[in-house]
């Protein structure tokens, strides 16, 4: 059986419409579920150039070949991004630290151009803080996942959440400031018991984009 050639790096300056004059970021999520959805939503809420702010899904679903893509379209890009951001969770995958250790040690990393924007158990603790604030460890119950779990104290506030929900971001938007506010509690937090469950560090990335027009 002949083996899968890889995929070659994205390119973006053939196709690249005239850009605003703000940051240029590549968002690189982890598959087609959740975390484009609601971004793509957060950057037409903040009226964001799509030429500027570029939210793609990877070709892997773990963390190292998002980190990994990240740089490789980076590289094939030169000039292009100012920013990229990785954003995946630890949700049981098996090379999450290898992931993050990829990230800081790399010149990208070690730039500040790179940035993993990472969620502990799962993206899905994000959409809750957007409701209800708890540091409370998630983890694994009654043949269910962290992440299921998560999901479950979701929909005692919005029933019908499932992963990949169609317009979460237009959903949960007028909470947007609750869920900043309660992720930077929980930073804080994890910051003085030096733990990382729960934890999340979308509201970096949320803040980074709102910011950029007022720049």
């Amino acid at each position: 059986m002949a083996r899968r050639r890889p995929r070659p790096a994205r390119t973006f300056r053939r196709q690249a419409p005239a850009r605003a004059q703000y940051d240029v970021a590549l968002i690189v999520c982890e598959g087609e579920k959740t975390e484009p959805e609601y971004l793509r939503g957060l950057r037409k809420a903040c009226d964001l150039n799509p030429a500027n702010i570029k939210i793609v899904s990877a070709d892997g679903n773990d963390p190292v070949s998002i980190v990994r893509e990240a740089i490789q379209t980076y590289r094939s890009n030169p000039g292009e991004f100012d920013r990229v951001f990785c954003v995946f969770d630890r949700d049981g995958h098996a090379n999450y630290q290898q992931a993050l250790d990829l990230v800081a040690n790399s010149p990208l990393g070690r730039g500040g151009i790179l940035t993993a924007i990472v969620s502990v158990p799962c993206f899905e603790i994000w959409i809750l803080l957007h409701y209800a604030y708890s540091s409370a460890p998630v983890a694994a119950s009654g043949g269910r996942s962290a992440c299921d779990n998560v999901v479950a104290a979701i929909r005692r506030h919005l029933p019908e959440y499932e992963k990949a929900f169609d317009g979460v971001f237009e959903k949960i938007a007028p909470m947007l400031d609750t869920a900043i506010t309660h992720a930077h509690r929980l930073a804080l937090h994890n910051h003085g018991t030096e733990s990382d469950n729960p934890a999340t560090k979308v509201h970096e990335l949320v803040k980074y984009l709102r910011s950029l027009k007022r720049d």
